[in-house]
């Protein structure tokens, strides 16, 4: 039998042993605590503890920002000692680029989901403006038409109507609050509202490749540019087919691919491209003038595909081959010429559609890129 003694004397040694392997106190909160620190209910708690309070009193909304601020480096053409013409104001290549506000609520949103993600093109293509505020781009490799609100700061994806979605979406006209766009691959016109909603379609029966599209208020006609027939097709508001201007060839007022249109005052002016020019066309499609040739000089062109007119009467191209735009009067005489390949500031890849906006800006589709580039037309005093 043990003594007393003994048995005291092993128990006060298990006593120890055991104390030995057990963490202290201090070290077995602080595993308990890293624990629950790692748990997401506490993660989710934080944030509503420390954000709560800043969303209550107003402290985490985002102010919105400078939508084009003033550039580090300006880009103007002609480069001095010339009167510059044309300067580079700033790009929208996604929605982010809008630096609209966000509010506490949306703040608070964000904490838990994360931001919403940016909407951005895949391959903008033809673009046209309503007054200053209202952009809509035709994303051909996307297809989709964003409509971009520069006073709400928003910008809307539309991927189809209906129940179909877009195929080849190539070219946008506003007409006041009616937006049209040319489906490639649909062989028709889609008309939707403002908010991207669909108003109606037509052109299925009439149309081989529709493209680029122009609204004339003279004529209060839409003038369709049909790259597979290679003619313009005329159509009234309601969709009705008028009259079909122009046949395959490379005569004036005949068309080999042509791809873009504007309609001024009482002129048409179409890319030609597979010409190689441009023409300049009355209403009624009687041929007024050509401008370019193909070949490598000033004044040429290898792939005309944007055209725009400011309020001057300036005619404005974009060469997708020169990744560049040149500018002409009203005569066909070269004024500049701006851009140059690449992907920094005031360069291009692709550039495709133009419009004029009611500020003298010129909005640049710069497909290749992905983005579009907005440049002020600077008038004569």
């Amino acid at each position: 039998m043990c003594s007393a003694s003994s048995r005291n004397s092993h128990n006060r040694a298990l006593s120890r042993r055991v104390r030995a392997a057990r963490p202290p106190a201090s070290e077995d909160a602080l595993a308990r605590t890293c624990f629950v620190c790692r748990s997401p209910l506490f993660l989710v708690l934080h944030r509503v503890c420390f954000l709560l309070p800043a969303v209550w009193f107003g402290g985490c909304a985002q102010q919105e920002g400078v939508l084009f601020p003033v550039l580090a480096t300006p880009h103007v053409w002609p480069a001095a000692p010339e009167r510059p013409r044309i300067k580079l104001i700033g790009t929208l290549a996604t929605s982010a680029d809008l630096r609209a506000s966000v509010s506490s609520a949306e703040v608070f949103k964000a904490a838990f989901r994360g931001p919403r993600p940016s909407i951005g093109f895949s391959s903008p293509h033809g673009v046209a403006v309503r007054g200053s505020d209202t952009i809509a781009i035709a994303d051909s490799a996307g297809g989709a038409v964003h409509i971009v609100n520069l006073v709400a700061r928003t910008h809307v994806r539309v991927s189809g109507f209906v129940d179909v979605r877009f195929m080849t979406p190539v070219g946008v006209v506003w007409v006041g609050n009616r937006l049209f766009v040319t489906d490639a691959e649909r062989h028709e016109v889609i008309e939707l509202n403002p908010s991207g909603a669909f108003r109606r379609r037509f052109g299925e029966n009439d149309l081989v490749r529709p493209v680029g599209i122009a609204f004339s208020a003279v004529a209060q006609s839409l003038f369709v540019v049909d790259g597979g027939a290679h003619d313009l097709a005329v159509f009234d508001l309601e969709g009705k087919l008028i009259r079909r201007i122009g046949r395959r060839g490379s005569a004036p007022g005949e068309f080999n691919f042509p791809t873009h249109v504007v309609c001024s005052s009482d002129r048409i002016v179409v890319a030609d491209s597979g010409n190689f020019r441009v023409q300049l066309l009355s209403l009624d499609g009687d041929p007024i003038r050509v401008i370019g040739q193909k070949g490598n000089a000033a004044g040429d062109f290898s792939m005309p595909k944007g055209v725009a007119v400011d309020r001057d009467g300036h005619i404005y191209v974009a060469d997708a081959h020169f990744e560049n735009v040149q500018v002409f009067d009203d005569s066909g005489r070269l004024l500049m010429a701006f851009g140059r390949e690449g992907r920094g500031a005031g360069r291009f890849s692709l550039p495709a559609g133009l419009a004029f906006d009611d500020q003298d800006r010129l909005w640049v589709a710069d497909s290749g890129n992905r983005r579009l580039q907005v440049f002020a037309y600077l008038r004569s005093p």
